[in-house]
């Protein structure tokens, strides 16, 4: 497992067993809020959209990192990392492009 604080680590919510991808690159500068995207079972989501929802494994089972729905969370609120989706890299910062720009 990577750094649980490193761009693109699955974490579970310190309260409750939510997931959520880091989006946010480690600035060297410790940030009181974290952008995240939720991660959910894909079984409990609809249809994917191209480019904003990416498709990933955790543990053999089908996640969905929902980039659509972008949230800042308190630092205190990530708990421990559970997957590394840093692969996805590439992905996660054309999704963010795409809801920026709109290309």
């Amino acid at each position: 497992m990577t750094d649980p604080s490193a761009q693109g680590t699955i974490n579970r919510l310190r309260a409750g067993s939510e997931l959520v991808c880091r989006v946010q690159t480690d600035l060297g500068v410790e940030t009181p809020y974290i952008l995240c995207a939720p991660v959910v079972p894909r079984a409990h989501w609809g249809t994917l959209v191209p480019k904003l929802h990416i498709l990933i494994q955790i543990e053999g089972e089908a996640h969905v990192i929902v980039m659509s729905q972008l949230l800042a969370l308190p630092a205190s609120a990530l708990g421990p990392g559970v997957a590394d989706a840093s692969a996805w890299r590439d992905e996660m910062v054309a999704a963010v492009d795409l809801l920026v720009s709109g290309i």
